[in-house]
């Protein structure tokens, strides 16, 4: 009966984006010749979400002892102050924040099943349930979304609804975008595979670039 209920409760919806999931302000910084915006605008309930940028680092993958450059991961947050930006009170912070936000600039092409693997790797190391029924539909949505390709960004938006629940809205490097609702701590969940315990040493140094 849980499961029925969750399964339930956990709504999905695809829709085809017709403008990008997050709108950057322009100038900022350059990482690996990505230019990192210092704050960008998302809608949540139709409402304008300002988002400020609190810190971004490169995400690289040991490949038969060789350190690969995946992508450039940036973190926003609507509400700065309340962020708290060290290793142990970063993620459970997000509590505090109507809406976050990190965006992956990919420096290569990467399949679908390993951008699902990866995050179903982090998301094992914090010992969350992937088939737990919210979880299950972000990771299928992960699997259907596509190849992740070299010199676009992937987003992921999480925010706290009015209802209580949490919405975590996934947007590919093609534009499409998906919805999925969960219950409370949907959001630290999807979170943890960057602000949780590291999956690996790239995960690792990705966290402590975004939180320096």
């Amino acid at each position: 009966m849980k499961l029925l209920c969750a399964s339930l409760f956990a709504v999905l919806l695809s829709v085809n984006a017709s403008a990008a999931l997050l709108t950057p302000a322009s100038g900022g910084d350059k990482l690996e010749k990505v230019t990192l915006a210092p704050s960008a605008s998302v809608q949540v309930e139709g409402e304008s979400v300002t988002l400020t940028s609190i810190g971004a680092g490169l995400r690289a993958k040991k490949v038969v002892f060789v350190n690969v450059k995946v992508y450039v991961g940036q973190l926003y947050v609507s509400s700065p102050a309340t962020f708290k930006k060290s290793d142990s009170e970063a993620l459970t912070s997000l509590k505090e924040q109507k809406a976050v936000a990190i965006q992956l600039h990919f420096l290569r092409d990467v399949d679908a099943e390993n951008v699902q693997k990866s995050f179903k790797e982090a998301l094992t190391a914090n010992k969350i349930n992937t088939q737990e029924a919210s979880i299950q539909q972000f990771l299928d949505t992960v699997a259907k979304g596509g190849e992740a390709k070299e010199g676009k960004a992937l987003s992921i938006v999480g925010s706290h609804l009015k209802d209580g629940s949490e919405s975590i809205i996934y947007e590919t490097t093609a534009g499409n975008v998906t919805e999925v609702k969960g219950p409370a701590g949907f959001i630290e969940k999807i979170f943890s595979i960057w602000l949780g315990k590291p999956a690996d040493d790239g995960v690792a140094q990705l966290k402590k670039s975004i939180l320096k």
